[in-house]
């Protein structure tokens, strides 16, 4: 009993999650004048929106991280060793991620009222900082790759749809690394969004998989 209620609190995560990575994503491009990017930045940063929408994005970043663990648990009996480490990775890179939106949107608010040339994409002494711009790779990294193959086990055990566990890995992949169009990062977000949502409602729900029904019927017999 004790499990399967922390599956759905695990499931409720991932479901909140998802509404508000969504809210997030939209509501930075509707609220905060994406215009001044190229140019001037910490107008971005200043805006007064800044903090509510980047909030939304570390409630639903936060909340992912608690979800996937929903993700692992459900099955665990079942991973593969390469899924326990894959997981591990997706973990720990999620971890650093977050660190990564928890600095954007408490700490560059700061920095830029004391001194805008410090968040300066191009030229400022951050992105420009080789150990910085390292560990924001080696997050990035880490998660998708650790996602991919915690995906790959997870798609073998047959734990979850393997249409919802394709659109979370195809959002990542998407989505988090960063360095795509902004069109593609949106598609991405809105998949791994309703990925989240119907690997949470399954979580929920604790309707049994096919393999778990499967082995119900052969213990009956």
């Amino acid at each position: 009993m004790k499990k399967k209620n922390f599956l759905r609190i695990t499931g409720v995560a991932n479901v909140v999650s998802a509404v508000s990575l969504l809210l997030y994503w939209f509501l930075y491009a509707i609220l905060l004048p994406l215009n001044e990017v190229p140019t001037n930045y910490h107008l971005l940063i200043l805006d007064p929106s800044w903090l509510f929408v980047n909030v939304l994005g570390v409630i639903g970043f936060v909340l992912a991280l608690i979800g996937i663990l929903g993700l692992f648990f459900k099955q665990y009996n079942d991973l593969t060793w390469y899924g326990i480490v894959g997981f591990l990775i997706t973990f720990v890179g999620q971890i650093f991620y977050n660190a990564g939106i928890y600095y954007e949107t408490f700490i560059w608010p700061i920095l830029a009222e004391s001194d805008p040339s410090l968040i300066t994409l191009a030229t400022g002494p951050i992105y420009s900082n080789p150990v910085f711009f390292t560990m924001l790779m080696i997050a990035g990294s880490m998660y998708v790759v650790g996602f991919l193959i915690f995906a790959f086990s997870t798609y073998k055990t047959k734990s979850f749809s393997k249409w919802a566990i394709l659109l979370l890995a195809l959002g990542v992949v998407m989505f988090i690394p960063g360095f795509f169009p902004y069109v593609v990062r949106t598609i991405g977000i809105v998949v791994y969004a309703i990925g989240l949502i119907w690997v949470g409602y399954t979580l929920i729900a604790q309707k049994p998989t096919k393999k778990e029904e499967k082995e119900k019927e052969e213990k009956q017999e």
